[in-house]
């Protein structure tokens, strides 16, 4: 967090709770060192309200050494704080990737990452939407919405003229990266998905991780019409998959009547989708998937291990991690093709996979 004052008020999540209820631990939206906290430092609610992944605001305590170390004044968000201006103080780059200018509004890509932000005119500062183009550099603050999508906040454009050429920062300039080097990048930035607490975040990174994959026919569920559906559908050579993410330990009593329900839709000849697109037009996608082999996957942080076999319908838990573990795999082949992911990579979930 660097150097702060101990009167500013922060955002995180809480990331566990302690077993005898009298403290816990809280995640810096920064990504900074978890902090510690005690029960008396809980504001309007009892500790015992509060669970993993909940938003928090606080205020920061240093230890002996003056290493920020604890949490105080900590204050549960509530949904409608939420919803309206949940952000962290911490800027971000990014560029411009889209822009609607008759729905004032757009997407912005963060820098580092594959990952679309969306933002609304009245969150440009300074600069009116219609200022803005396609590919301009910008920096931001991010927000939460009610439902765990991230948004950009308080937006503003980077003017390259008014920067003078001794005065560039060193991120602009950056230096060559090796093949290697970046192939290592991915894999290492994939491998923190194994550290979020939110479900809404686990979802749309395991998407992006299945396509990085080269999984081409797939299809994400539109969050706001999810209720009892599967997160995701894909089809990769003979193999239709019907797939749910979940955090939670112990799902299959929580998720069985879930996945009775995945497994009755994929014994039909077809699916059709309800989907939103990324300029949130909906539309209908219908796929044929009799004579494939289907499974339904719950992808977790856990172990890969069949739970249960319906007939022609098999159910597994795939670890996230073992998904990673293909991707390494994908990125160090000189060939690719899609039978070869289909029957030799897609196949090793059915193997012992090395950690």
């Amino acid at each position: 967090m660097g150097e702060i004052s101990e009167t500013s008020r922060f955002q995180g999540r809480v990331v566990k709770i302690l077993s005898d209820k009298r403290g816990g631990f809280i995640l810096p939206d920064d990504k900074s060192d978890n902090l510690y906290f005690i029960a008396s430092q809980v504001e309007n609610e009892k500790i015992e309200t509060l669970k993993p992944g909940d938003p928090v605001t606080f205020t920061v305590g240093k230890g002996k050494e003056g290493k920020v170390v604890f949490a105080n004044k900590v204050k549960l968000v509530s949904a409608e704080k939420t919803n309206k201006d949940c952000t962290t103080e911490t800027r971000f780059h990014g560029h411009v990737k889209k822009i609607f200018i008759n729905r004032q509004s757009g997407y912005i890509t963060l820098e580092g990452s594959t990952q679309d932000l969306y933002f609304i005119a009245k969150q440009v500062e300074k600069n009116k939407l219609e200022t803005l183009k396609v590919g301009d550099a910008v920096t931001f603050t991010i927000g939460e919405s009610e439902d765990g999508r991230r948004f950009a906040n308080r937006i503003q454009l980077i003017n390259f003229d008014q920067i003078e050429q001794n005065d560039t920062p060193a991120e602009l300039n950056p230096t060559p990266i090796t093949c290697d080097e970046l192939k290592n990048q991915i894999i290492e930035q994939f491998k923190r998905i194994v550290h979020t607490t939110s479900s809404s975040e686990f979802e749309d990174l395991t998407f992006l991780l299945l396509k990085n994959l080269g999984i081409h026919y797939l299809y994400q569920y539109d969050k706001r019409n999810q209720a009892g559906r599967a997160d995701g559908f894909f089809i990769i050579g003979n193999l239709a998959v019907m797939y749910d993410c979940t955090l939670r330990e112990g799902f299959e009593e929580y998720k069985k009547d879930q996945i009775e329900n995945y497994i009755n839709k994929l014994e039909q000849a077809q699916l059709t989708f309800n989907l939103r697109s990324s300029d949130g037009v909906q539309k209908k996608k219908t796929l044929r998937i009799d004579g494939k082999s289907k499974q339904v996957w719950i992808i977790t942080l856990g172990q890969t291990r069949e739970i249960s076999d319906y007939g022609n319908i098999k159910v597994k838990e795939v670890s996230v991690n073992h998904l990673i573990w293909l991707l390494q795999e994908r990125l160090n082949r000189d060939v690719i093709e899609e039978d070869d992911l289909a029957l030799n990579l897609l196949s090793r979930i059915e193997k012992v996979i090395p950690a």
